[in-house]
């Protein structure tokens, strides 16, 4: 049974709760300096840094790694690793219950502590001081056993303790300040880790926070009350406009952010709402994270692809299509080939659901319930443009006015959700495009996935197993990279993502094929120009840009 162990704490994300005001923690200065000699934080920076610290009236820690854009938990890790201690992430905090039932609460309390049962059974105690020899003398005595200390953000760490009491401040009524310092506190950490989505997700006693990073979800370092839950979501509604006494319909909207006490420009979000068993659950999509002002020599095409590519984006007028599920980056691309055109000399026109990025010197219109792709569209083709960018072509009406822009001397760039490049054709056809629409129209389709990028501070280099070597297709023996993990990583192995490419370029013996209603076989025989995704995925394996797991993981058709 857990025991009730914080009662009457107030939780507030700008600081230490009441009870926790004298619990052990690393100082500042250690977190820098062990930061420092990890290579997270160049030491020359640091006068600088310090007195943007002064200036903006916020924490050297916080001006630090605001600069290098990683969350504190990262100097945290950092110290763990020169220490040669294990460092618990958020998803390891698991309470050893049996081990808390003989260890007071307030000596827990009081010191940041906690004894954590590991998925494979064993025990490590939970610190946020590695120094605290007090804690682990004290354990020792209590149970009889001495634990191995392992290093946890301190946060997260007191969040933990929290929930052995099942979020016991449910019942207190968070004010609109500390709704709003919640928020704050939530958005800096996703801005910190590059995060490109943020998940509220209800449950029966609060919220559960998680982050898309690279792909993957990771786990907030704590979760929120019943009441932190009902301010931070009407402070979100507010921000976005949304009906804040509606809870019983999804509701989409955006908002612009701006953080009271960073000097950083605002943050651009989607918000989308819908009704579950525990309450909304909301979504928000963090625009352009990273992905502003990307050339497209920086997006990691293949040379020979980046050469079709660019042909297509230069071409005076037909269709180019970029295929791949949701997230794969496709308006990354549209955009970067939009960059490369001469906005003086072009007019050039784009209607997107929603406008993901801002692009000087074109025109961005967004869809909304009055006006369609397809009634933007027929209205774009009376404004005299020479390049037209359709965020994603959705239906037969949006399908059929694309092609015909294209076939009456246009540049069209758009987006389609298919598995692979030829798929692209027989999509069209399914949504009723006419064959010669197609084949008169279509200059290319350009299918791309997203993966992670080893990272560069802790990859290992090994030869490759006769397994790897299969999978790879090489017959002589090679090196490769895997992922270890460190504090620049934060332990997963990997930072950053980069594209995986395959073009099927359009000639004249494919547009007649096309034309004649050839099936996928018959116009996969007929393409010239035809790369695909996993060649470019072995490729960057040889290359040391990413590992076999994650091309293995797409699951793709060799």
């Amino acid at each position: 049974m857990k025991r009730c162990l914080i009662a009457a704490m107030k939780w507030h994300y700008a600081g230490p709760s009441p009870l926790f005001e004298n619990s052990m923690a690393i100082t500042e200065t250690t977190l820098i300096n062990a930061g420092v000699q990890i290579g997270l934080i160049n030491n020359e920076t640091l006068p600088e840094l310090r007195l943007k610290a002064r200036r903006e009236r916020i924490k050297l820690l916080e001006a630090v790694t605001r600069e290098g854009r990683f969350p504190v938990s990262a100097l945290y890790q950092a110290v763990a690793e020169l220490r040669s201690m294990p460092f618990m992430a958020t998803k390891d905090l698991k309470p050893a219950e049996d081990l808390i039932e003989k260890i007071p609460s307030n000596l827990m309390i009081r010191r940041n502590f906690m004894p954590v049962r590991l998925k494979d059974g064993s025990v490590l105690l939970a610190m946020a001081d590695p120094d605290d020899h007090v804690s682990l003398d004290s354990v020792r005595r209590l149970l009889g056993i001495k634990l191995t200390p392992g290093l946890a953000d301190a946060e997260a760490l007191e969040t933990a303790i929290r929930r052995l009491n099942g979020n016991a401040d449910a019942d207190v009524v968070a004010s609109e300040n500390s709704a709003t310092e919640l928020l704050e506190g939530i958005l800096k950490d996703a801005y910190l880790r590059r995060a490109t989505d943020i998940h509220f997700e209800p449950e029966e006693k609060g919220m559960r926070i998680r982050f898309r990073v690279d792909g993957h979800l990771q786990e907030f370092k704590r979760a929120l009350s019943n009441s932190e839950k009902e301010g931070v979501l009407t402070r979100l509604k507010v921000l976005s406009n949304l009906d804040i006494s509606e809870q019983r319909i999804s509701q989409d909207g955006g908002l612009s952010y701006q953080f009271t006490d960073w000097d950083i420009r605002a943050l651009d979000m989607r918000i989308a709402t819908v009704p579950t068993r525990y309450g909304e659950r909301v979504t928000l999509r963090l625009m352009g994270q990273g992905t502003e002002g990307l050339t497209m020599e920086q997006l990691g095409m293949p040379p020979e692809i980046l050469k079709e590519v660019r042909k297509a984006v230069n071409a005076p007028h037909g269709i180019l299509l970029v295929t791949g599920p949701t997230g794969s980056g496709k308006s990354t691309t549209l955009y970067a080939g939009i960059r490369e055109l001469d906005s003086d000399d072009l007019n050039i026109l784009t209607v997107e659901d929603p406008v993901e990025q801002v692009v000087d010197g074109i025109t961005q219109v967004q869809v909304s319930q009055k006006v369609s792709f397809p009634a933007i569209l027929r209205s774009f083709l009376r404004h005299d443009p020479d390049v037209i960018l359709v965020g994603e072509i959705r239906d037969s009406e949006t399908a059929d006015t694309a092609l015909k822009a294209g076939m009456t001397g246009h540049l069209v760039l758009s987006t389609l959700h298919t598995n692979n490049s030829i798929s692209a054709v027989n999509r069209l056809i399914d949504i009723g495009c006419e064959h010669y629409l197609i084949s008169s129209t279509l200059l290319g389709v350009l299918a791309q996935r997203l993966i992670r990028r080893l990272c560069s501070h802790c990859k290992e280099e090994k030869q490759a197993t006769p397994a790897e070597m299969e999978f790879l297709k090489v017959t002589e023996n090679v090196n490769i990279y895997h992922p270890r993990g460190c504090p620049a990583c934060l332990g997963t192995g990997y930072k950053e993502r980069i594209g995986l490419y395959e073009y099927l370029g359009v000639d004249e013996g494919l547009a007649q094929k096309i034309g004649e209603g050839a099936d996928i076989q018959e116009l996969e025989k007929a393409a010239v120009t035809h790369h695909r995704l996993m060649e470019d995925g072995r490729a960057k394996v040889l290359a040391g840009l990413t590992s076999i797991a994650e091309v293995k993981r797409l699951n793709f058709e060799d």
